[in-house]
């Protein structure tokens, strides 16, 4: 039994998963700021949206990342 040597894929998609997420955490974080005078309603479907856009570029990355196609 041989053990697998992680690629160089992992190890450039862990970067930009962290630096990445980092970044659209922040993005997302300034945008609402903004938004913090407009109503609850239209807060409520930005931090929705906000919140579950990043799960699709993270799916194709973690595919990338295994060397399989999303």
């Amino acid at each position: 039994m041989t053990a697998e040597k992680p690629s160089s894929r992992s190890a450039i998609g862990m970067l930009i998963l962290i630096f990445g997420l980092t970044a659209y955490v922040f993005l997302a974080a300034v945008v609402g700021e903004f938004l913090g005078d407009m109503s609850l309603v239209i807060q409520t479907i930005y931090y929705l949206i906000a919140g579950l856009l990043w799960i699709w570029p993270v799916k194709k990355l973690i595919y990338w990342m295994g060397g399989k196609k999303a």
